[in-house]
C-alpha cells in the first residue's frame, strides 16, 4: 500500500520538529545547534514547523563541519550512548574530509532498508556470493557493503580495498593511476576467478575496468552489480547493462557518507538516472548553481520539475544537517507510481558536478 502525500508530508514535519526539540534542548542537546541558534534572532523549535520553513535557517558551510569535533554535532543524550554509533569519514572531495555518525538504526535506515527495499523492487538477486571493490577504513561505504551483503542473504562479501583520497591525488593517464588502477583491478579478477561471485558492488571506472579483463563467460556468470561511489554516466550504464554483463540486473545508487544512499526503482536498460531516498529523514531541495554559504537559502524542497544545485536536509537524532550545499545539479522528480513502501519523497534526476563546486573537486575511481 502506498503513502499518501498528505502522510508523507506530516510524517516529515514531524521528524523535523523532533529532530530540532532533541538538537536544541537546553541542557541534552548538541553544541553545534545550541550555538547556531543563539545567532538566528528566534527559537526554531517554535517557528520551524515544516519544511516549507526550512530555509529560513540558511544554508549550511561544510567548512563549518569539519572544523568542529564531532561531538559538537550530537546531543548529549546520544553520546551516552555513544558505543552504539557508527563513525564515518568523507572523502574530502570538496576540501577537507568531515566525520559524521549515525546509531545503528540510522545506519540501517540510512543505508541498508533503501538498498534492500528498491532490490525486492527491481528484481536484484538477495543472496548468492558478493565481491566489493571500494575504500573500507573511515569510509562508510565499505561497512554498508557489509551489512546489505548480510541483509541480503549473502555471507560477507569478498573484498579488495583501495585508497580512494591517493587515488585522487594521481594525475589522470598518468603512470601511477594507470598502475594503481591495474593494482585494483587484479585483485578484484582474482577473487572472480577463484570465487562463484554472483554480485560486484563497484564504481563504475573500476567495473569497466574489470570488464576488459573477464572473459565473456565470466561476465555471463553475474547475476547482479550494483554501482556505487560516484556519477554513473547513462552510456556507461547501458554499455555495461547491455554489452558488458548482460545477464545481470544493474542498479545504482546515489548518496554519500553525510546523508546515506537513495536508490533507483527502475533497473531497465536506457532508463533514466533517478534515485528516491527512503524514509522520512532526508529532504532533498535545489539552489541556484552559484550558490554559496551566505548567498542565500535553499529553495524550491520537495518541488518536483524544479533544477538547480542539492541542497539537503538530514533529519536525525545523532546528526542534524540543514540545508547542506552539494556539489552536483540536479532535477527534483517524484517518486513513480508503483514505488514500494518508504519511497514517498521527492528524489533527484541525473546528478553531475557542476562548476560552481569550486575547484578541488577531484574525481578518480571513488
Amino acid at each position: 500500500m502506498l503513502t499518501s502525500p498528505v502522510c508523507a508530508e506530516n510524517a516529515l514535519d514531524s521528524r523535523l520538529r523532533e529532530a530540532l526539540s532533541i538538537h536544541l534542548d537546553p541542557k541534552w542537546g548538541s553544541a553545534y545547534w545550541l550555538a547556531r541558534a543563539a545567532q538566528l534572532g528566534f527559537d526554531p523549535r517554535v517557528e520551524i514547523r515544516s519544511s516549507a520553513d526550512l530555509p529560513r535557517l540558511g544554508i549550511t558551510d561544510l567548512a563549518d563541519l569539519s572544523a568542529r569535533a564531532l561531538d559538537e554535532f550530537i546531543p548529549a543524550m546520544v553520546l551516552a550512548s555513544r558505543s552504539k554509533l557508527v563513525v564515518a569519514q568523507t572523502g574530502g572531495t570538496l576540501g577537507r574530509p568531515v566525520w559524521t555518525a549515525y546509531l545503528e538504526n540510522e545506519f540501517d535506515e540510512a543505508f541498508v532498508e533503501p538498498f534492500v527495499a528498491a532490490a525486492r523492487h527491481v528484481g536484484f538477486p538477495l543472496d548468492g556470493t558478493w565481491l566489493y571493490v571500494g575504500p573500507s577504513g573511515p569510509h562508510i561505504i565499505g561497512r554498508a557493503a557489509d551489512a546489505i551483503a548480510r541483509r541480503s542473504g549473502s555471507a560477507p562479501p569478498f573484498m579488495v580495498d583501495f585508497d580512494s583520497r591517493w587515488a585522487k591525488k594521481l594525475p589522470s593517464g598518468s603512470f601511477a593511476a594507470d598502475r594503481y588502477l591495474r593494482h585494483v583491478v587484479e585483485q578484484a579478477v582474482s577473487v572472480l576467478r577463484t570465487q562463484p561471485i554472483d554480485v560486484i558492488f563497484t564504481t563504475p571506472p573500476i567495473l569497466n575496468a574489470l570488464a576488459r579483463e573477464l572473459t565473456p563467460g565470466q561476465r555471463e556468470r553475474i547475476r547482479g552489480v550494483h554501482y556505487g561511489g560516484m556519477a554513473l554516466e547513462p552510456e556507461a550504464l547501458q554499455r555495461s547493462q547491455v554489452e558488458d554483463f548482460p545477464n545481470a540486473v544493474h542498479l545504482s545508487g546515489y548518496g554519500n557518507t553525510l546523508f546515506g544512499c537513495c536508490l533507483e526503482l527502475d533497473a531497465n536498460a536506457g532508463r533514466a538516472l533517478r534515485y528516491y531516498p527512503y524514509g522520512d529523514r532526508l529532504l532533498f531541495g535545489v539552489a541556484p548553481a552559484e550558490a554559496s554559504p551566505g548567498s542565500g537559502s535553499a529553495t524550491a524542497y520537495g518541488a518536483p520539475g524544479a533544477s538547480g544545485r542539492l541542497v539537503f536536509s538530514r533529519l536525525d537524532r545523532t546528526v542534524l544537517m540543514v540545508n547542506v550545499l552539494e556539489r552536483d545539479e540536479v532535477r527534483l522528480v517524484p517518486p513513480p507510481g508503483d514505488a514500494p513502501r518508504g519511497f514517498h519523497l521527492t528524489g533527484v534526476e541525473s546528478p553531475a558536478p557542476v562548476a560552481a563546486a569550486g575547484p578541488g573537486a577531484a574525481i578518480g575511481l571513488y
